[in-house]
């Protein structure tokens, strides 16, 4: 048994791209053998818009379950491959819609029969005891209710009393560059906002693609996040979310700190607070203005800082 087979479940990522990879090999040799030009990390796209005939790329991307990114990334090439083509969709002129090619529609029907024979193959593969498909969707159910770095947050913030040091906390703010930290922020404020308030994902997911978001560590783990984005009232900042463990250590203050840092001088800043932490941004100097309002059922309160 070789060293990634010896360490279980830590190699569970590398085992399944390795299985990934053996199926998709095959899958093209099989392709091949069937005088068929088709790369299977196209199937995707392809089944999906088969089914759902025109679709924006954010409905392809949530459709296949791939990063925004990488189902662009996808899209050039089928689009290259003359596989699909764009259209502006006429109610927003901001979205493109993806459909097929005639060129894909008669590919389709060289692979159904082909499909039909890696299926056959595919059942024979996977009748074992523990059946991998079943496997699967018991792990992507799971995955639905918290995520594997989710649930590595948790853990950390469990385990924090044991990494504390006779130093003092060091609290870091940087604005984020990378997609590593980007998903790592996103998985902050879906544990404290949508596990822990409540708040549907739809929402709190809102307008993630215009803002400039920032990162929190403290003692180079990721304690909190926040972001701001530009609008026609001014600069609102937003989704300050920091992990309970954190909280009180200075790492909400740091963040409001670093996003008026990075914000022009003379510019007018808003945030929509909730009321509980409404004196909190009044020591970071915002004060209070308009009426209480209800938001994802909690109670907010409008307050501005110009800077």
């Amino acid at each position: 048994m070789n060293s990634i087979d010896q360490s279980g479940i830590l190699a569970i990522s590398t085992r399944l791209q390795r299985i990934s990879d053996r199926l998709r090999k095959d899958g093209l040799q099989i392709y091949k053998e069937n005088g068929i030009d088709f790369e299977p990390k196209w199937f995707p796209v392809i089944y999906t818009l088969k089914d759902k005939p025109c679709l924006s790329i954010g409905e392809i991307a949530a459709e296949i379950g791939y990063a925004h990114p990488s189902t662009i990334s996808l899209l050039k090439e089928l689009e290259r491959e003359k596989l699909i083509f764009s259209t502006k969709d006429k109610k927003d002129d901001r979205k493109r819609l993806i459909q097929l090619t005639p060129k894909a529609e008669e590919l389709i029907k060289q692979m159904q029969p082909v499909w039909e024979i890696m299926i056959d193959a595919m059942t024979e593969l996977t009748d074992t005891k523990n059946n991998i498909m079943l496997a699967i969707n018991e792990v992507e159910a799971s995955f639905k209710k918290k995520s594997f770095l989710e649930r590595a947050l948790t853990i950390m913030e469990n385990k924090k009393s044991d990494l504390i040091t006779e130093n003092p906390d060091k609290v870091e703010v940087e604005k984020i560059t990378n997609p590593e930290d980007l998903k790592t922020a996103f998985a902050i404020r879906r544990q404290v906002f949508v596990v822990g308030q409540n708040v549907s994902a739809t929402a709190e997911e809102d307008g993630n693609d215009e803002a400039t978001h920032f990162l929190a560590k403290v003692n180079d783990l990721p304690a909190g996040t926040a972001r701001w984005r530009k609008t026609k009232d001014g600069y609102k900042l937003e989704r300050f979310a920091v992990l309970h463990t954190y909280r009180g250590s200075g790492v909400g203050g740091a963040l409001v700190q670093a996003l008026l840092s990075d914000l022009p001088k003379g510019s007018r800043t808003y945030l929509h607070a909730q009321i509980r932490a409404a004196k909190f941004y009044e020591k970071n100097g915002f004060s209070q203005f308009g009426e209480t309002f209800v938001e994802e059922n909690i109670e907010h309160i409008k307050m501005e800082q110009y800077i």
